[in-house]
């Protein structure tokens, strides 16, 4: 089946899609992709793909998120990603689901969010915790929340500080093992 143009994202199954999110795997071989959204006919997606970074081809099929989305963000350790929040069919969702990178299969409940969001989360990592800053909430749009998990045991996030102002769509993000940068949003 033809691929479709795509505006970013990813392909699954012959269809485009965007609005995903991107977990990558350490040391950078494997690159996962779950959840989106199909540019032509708009139906959410609970697909999970991946690809093998080292190696150019089309993505396989790696399991299914817990439920549908689209715009939601991804963190990942050493070992395990995990997908958060999103669009669930114009409603907001404070769902965490995680995986384990080197094995494929659905994802599994991890816990929830400490808000309900639309998603648009700016995230960061390292191997060890998963933050998440930002997002979109119906009434006050951007958000000034910041929240963190620890990737290596499943439980509700939790409140790790704030932004500086509230936005969501934080594009820019960047992180090492002891700072992460969020950067630009809408507010």
């Amino acid at each position: 089946m033809p691929l479709l143009t795509t505006r970013g994202g990813a392909s699954a199954r012959g269809f485009g899609f965007s609005g995903g999110s991107a977990v990558i795997g350490f040391p950078g071989a494997r690159g996962v992709f779950g959840g989106g959204k199909a540019i032509v006919g708009g139906s959410q997606y609970n697909i999970i793909d991946f690809i093998t970074i080292a190696s150019t081809g089309n993505a396989t099929d790696f399991g299914d998120l817990t439920s549908t989305r689209e715009v939601n963000s991804g963190v990942n350790s050493l070992t395990r990603g995990v997908f958060g929040f999103g669009n669930t069919g114009g409603a907001s969702s404070n769902v965490m689901d995680y995986i384990t990178i080197a094995s494929t299969g659905n994802a599994i409940d991890f816990g929830d969010s400490t808000i309900t969001s639309r998603g648009l989360q700016g995230s960061a990592c390292d191997k060890t915790r998963g933050i998440f800053a930002g997002g979109y909430v119906v009434g006050s749009r951007g958000v000034n929340v910041i929240q963190y998990i620890t990737t290596a045991s499943t439980g509700n996030a939790t409140d790790f500080g704030d932004l500086t102002v509230g936005r969501y769509q934080v594009q820019t993000q960047i992180s090492s093992p002891t700072r992460g940068i969020f950067a630009g949003g809408n507010s």
